[in-house]
């Protein structure tokens, strides 16, 4: 007994976030974020709390569908339950990951709930392997980036949650000018360099609040969640102006790769699932938006 007395509740606390596997993270009553581990704030890619502290999960944007993991809250907070390892999706540095998260009610003196306590595990590897023994690969070999299979996959998410809470999002089908004269002129190497490239900048530009796809060759797709519909269609076509913006600069201002000089142009379409009610059609519509900004562009 004397010697668990040596262990104080400051030296428990710090032991537990200090931990690089699991990612801990408490809120207030309203649901917003008062603190967080190191490893929550690595997870995310966040230098400091001052990007979470007094934001909801729907300010971050991280969640394809939201209504889940609301939902979970309020009965920890408004029923005092326990949630333990409920799986659901993330979207993290422009990529979906499969999560198990568990959430506590935190009571004071009193026996009333002041808030939560929870943690979460990333248990993509777990699924990725459960597919891979399904001979289902997910993943483009090439550039690490999620594939057409995944992209099916993510999307009924969002059709989901788009159908359940209004939610609307964007696909952007972004095709690389002119890869096929890159690959004559340097070689299929320095092209395989390209996509790769490519696909780091995609991934930087999905963040937080979109995922990024290969959709092999020289193809690439980002599905991109838009501001609440209730704030008008003026916000929702301002998103996605200023999304194919960040496309465009970003891409474009690849100029070495490899050691050699190199410039590319890119040729961006947009599609939003509201004005095309179908995936189908969303992929359509994106493609022949992409297709005609590239005739424009080129000729």
């Amino acid at each position: 007994m004397w010697g668990y007395s040596m262990i104080s509740d400051h030296d428990l606390l710090r032991a537990l976030l200090s931990t690089k596997s699991i990612k801990y993270f408490w809120k207030d009553t309203s649901r917003r974020f008062v603190g967080a581990s190191q490893s929550f704030l690595d997870y995310y890619g966040f230098e400091s709390l001052d990007y979470i502290i007094g934001r909801t999960d729907e300010d971050m944007g991280w969640h394809v569908d939201p209504a889940p993991f609301q939902n979970d809250e309020l009965i920890v907070i408004n029923e005092g339950k326990s949630i333990y390892k409920k799986p659901g999706l993330c979207i993290i540095k422009g990529q979906m990951r499969h999560i198990e998260a568990t959430k506590l009610p935190v009571f004071d003196d009193y026996g009333t709930v002041i808030g939560l306590v929870g943690f979460f595990e990333d248990v993509t590897s777990k699924y990725e392997e459960h597919k891979r023994n399904q001979n289902v690969s997910e993943t483009d070999e090439l550039t690490g980036l999620p594939n057409r299979v995944a992209f099916y996959t993510t999307i009924n998410e969002y059709v989901k949650s788009y159908e359940e809470s209004g939610t609307d999002f964007a696909v952007f089908y972004i095709d690389i000018d002119d890869l096929k004269i890159t690959n004559e002129k340097y070689g299929h190497e320095f092209g395989d360099q390209v996509l790769k490239n490519f696909a780091d900048k995609i991934v930087s530009i999905a963040k937080q609040n979109s995922v990024a796809f290969s959709f092999g060759g020289d193809e690439f797709v980002i599905v991109h969640q838009l501001p609440d519909t209730g704030k008008g269609p003026a916000s929702v076509s301002r998103s996605v102006l200023n999304m194919e913006e960040r496309i465009r600069m970003l891409l474009c201002d690849i100029q070495y790769i490899d050691g050699k000089s190199y410039r590319a142009g890119v040729s961006v379409g947009f599609s939003v699932f509201s004005e095309s009610h179908t995936v189908e059609k969303l992929l359509y519509n994106a493609t022949r938006s992409m297709r005609e900004d590239k005739h424009e562009r080129l000729s």
